[in-house]
């Protein structure tokens, strides 16, 4: 049996880490998403379309890298979840 590193959320679409690999995994998801954003310039003053339209190709290209990675160590399914 495999150990696993995340639970499915209680509303909507994801997971949250219970593990310290789940923890670890995720700390190194944000610190990319830190990295893209001053490699884009995110917090200067001003920025160009071109660096906010590529940031957020890095966000959304990371976010679905992560959820494919990841998704076998999910306790239980990945769905939407709706009130109850």
């Amino acid at each position: 049996m495999s150990k696993f590193w995340f639970r499915p959320k209680r509303l909507g679409y994801g997971f949250t880490p219970i593990s310290w690999e789940g923890w670890l995994s995720t700390l190194v998801l944000i610190i990319l998403l830190i990295l893209s954003a001053c490699t884009n310039g995110i917090w200067e003053k001003i920025i160009s379309t071109k660096d906010g339209i590529r940031f957020l190709l890095d966000v959304i290209i990371l976010a679905c890298l992560f959820t494919a990675l990841y998704k076998d160590k999910v306790e239980g399914s990945l769905r939407w979840r709706f009130w109850k």
